[in-house]
């Protein structure tokens, strides 16, 4: 699997090393106030069980003044003997007001919708304060907590012996108080290597969801990069019959413009 996953991204990667040295970097100016990261990952496998999966995501941030906006999008989807087993996104968007050059308070919003999970969704609105541990050109280390309030719907699922879905039943919607908790890591070991990792903690008396990520990264050109990455989400409290976590290896193809004032988290 890993081999015909890095069959794929090496092509990807080759045609984009070609067209990526004709792309003009931006110039200094009002283009400095953003950044963006955006990574894709294909994997098919053949044989006696026909495999294929893919993931992106997108994350985006700009400085307005005191103001720092930060959006993002994550979507997965997994197929085996052509049906469905493995289908999720999320969303998410955030303000922070610069209360000093560290300490920030922030508003946010957050969706997620696996399909597997249990979960038909959870959706989050919190805010608290966040504080800047580390904030140089090659590390930004942020920490954040408060608190919101989520909505949650739960289903009962069945599944078949390859893993798909085969019937569902919702059940009534609820709705707790969370308290809403996260770190985030982007480090530059030089010029062309970096890691950047985070953690995140809805908890409340409906579910405790922890979702966790780590990968490291390694530039081919100015904008282009490939990434390895480990990801691990839990939800403390899924339906009967639903495993509790799930996680996600991958390799990716990164396009990024870099900002050394701020990261897309």
């Amino acid at each position: 699997m890993c081999k015909q996953a890095s069959l794929a991204i090496l092509g990807l990667t080759a045609w984009c090393v070609v067209h990526a040295d004709d792309t003009p970097t931006p110039a200094a100016g009002d283009d400095d106030q953003w950044a963006s990261r955006a990574a894709v990952g294909y994997t098919k496998t053949g044989g006696n069980t026909d495999t294929s999966s893919g993931n992106a995501l997108f994350h985006i941030a700009h400085l307005e003044g005191s103001w720092k906006f930060l959006f993002g999008a994550e979507g997965l989807y997994g197929s085996t003997k052509g049906e469905t087993t493995a289908q999720a996104w999320d969303a998410h968007f955030q303000a922070n007001y610069n209360i000093t050059q560290r300490l920030y308070w922030y508003g946010g919003l957050r969706y997620d919708d696996n399909k597997f999970s249990g979960f038909v969704y959870q959706e989050t609105i919190s805010t608290g304060a966040g504080y800047q541990f580390i904030k140089t050109d090659d590390t930004k280390l942020a920490g954040q907590v408060g608190v919101g309030e989520r909505r949650l719907r739960t289903e009962l699922l069945t599944e078949d012996s390859v893993g798909a879905i085969t019937s569902t039943m919702e059940l009534p919607a609820e709705s707790d108080t969370v308290l809403d908790a996260a770190l985030n890591l982007d480090h530059s070991f030089n010029a062309s290597t970096k890691v950047i990792a985070g953690v995140a903690v809805e908890s409340g008396r409906l579910n405790t969801m922890t979702s966790a990520s780590i990968s490291l990264q390694v530039k081919m050109t100015s904008v282009l990069a490939l990434s390895a990455g480990y990801g691990l989400i839990r939800n403390s409290k899924p339906p009967p019959g639903v495993g509790s976590s799930a996680t996600l290896t991958t390799l990716n193809l990164v396009y990024e413009l870099k900002n050394a004032k701020l990261a897309p988290e």
